[in-house]
């Protein structure tokens, strides 16, 4: 299909790699102007210029730091200055640390949940009073198939991205009425520089023997997920194929969220989530 946004405009936070980046490029390719969020103008530069050498329309403003409500606030007056609506409000900007009570410092902590959840709230905040006014809208969050299913023990992260869920349904709820809808997707185990927090660059071979571990014993399909398999349901709830859906919190890992439903990891044995 072609033009599936045409005439759209769509912020996109945490664009500037991964799964945000591949998303915005899909939604470009079908006729948004993209609005890309990031802490690192190099790579919201490189974005856009991947994106404009295409034939889109792309913007990076300014660093945007999800967890400061006026970066969030700047977005959007910027974003209305220049295009006067937003239709779509994606979030993709997260951060994790491979932590576990008593092991995780406070600072840490804090950083993750500011960053996951409080980030969250903020670049929500910052569009929905422009979505109410015009009664319409279309907001895309992202959680965590370890929000409710973990595969390692990244209890803040998973916490932040759990409230990243209640987020969703609360907010479908309450904004349905007037013509927004708000969905969730729940990455699984996805190859994007998000790992980069995980592991080191001298790293490598254990990088790679987890990717292996992961793909062959806890993903039905049976392989580590691309950014651009994220970026294909962020375009469904984006057009008007998904118009009849809100409140709606996917699994999209290949199977693993279902799998995890059961109680049972490969790697970590038996997880009694649902007990």
């Amino acid at each position: 299909m072609k033009d599936m946004l045409k005439g759209k405009v769509a912020i996109i936070g945490g664009g500037t790699s991964g799964m945000g980046e591949a998303t915005a490029k899909y939604f470009a390719r079908e006729g948004a102007a993209v609005i890309i969020g990031g802490t690192n103008p190099k790579k919201g530069e490189r974005v856009i210029n991947a994106i404009t050498e295409e034939g889109g329309t792309a913007r990076y403003y300014a660093p945007l730091n999800v967890a400061n409500m006026e970066d969030c606030l700047h977005i959007a007056e910027k974003t209305l200055e220049e295009f006067g609506k937003i239709d779509i409000l994606v979030n993709y900007a997260g951060k994790s640390y491979d932590g576990v009570p008593g092991l995780t410092p406070e600072e840490k902590f804090n950083i993750t949940i500011d960053v996951n959840l409080k980030g969250t709230y903020n670049i929500v905040n910052a569009v929905v009073p422009h979505m109410k006014e015009r009664k319409a809208g279309n907001i895309i969050l992202c959680s965590s198939n370890g929000a409710f299913n973990p595969t390692t023990p990244a209890y803040d992260y998973h916490m932040a991205k759990g409230g990243c869920e209640s987020l969703t349904v609360n907010l479908a709820m309450d904004l349905a009425p007037l013509g927004i809808r708000v969905n969730c997707i729940n990455p699984g185990p996805i190859i994007t520089p998000f790992w980069d927090e995980l592991f080191s660059p001298e790293e490598a071979d254990a990088r790679k023997a987890t990717f292996d571990q992961i793909a062959n014993k806890e993903v039905p399909l049976n392989r580590m997920g691309t950014p651009e398999d994220i970026a294909g349901v962020a375009l469904f709830f984006a057009s008007d194929l998904s118009a009849y859906v809100t409140g709606l919190r996917m699994y999209v890992g290949g199977g693993i969220g279902y799998v995890y439903a059961h109680g049972q990891s490969a790697i970590l044995g038996n997880v009694p989530i649902h007990e």
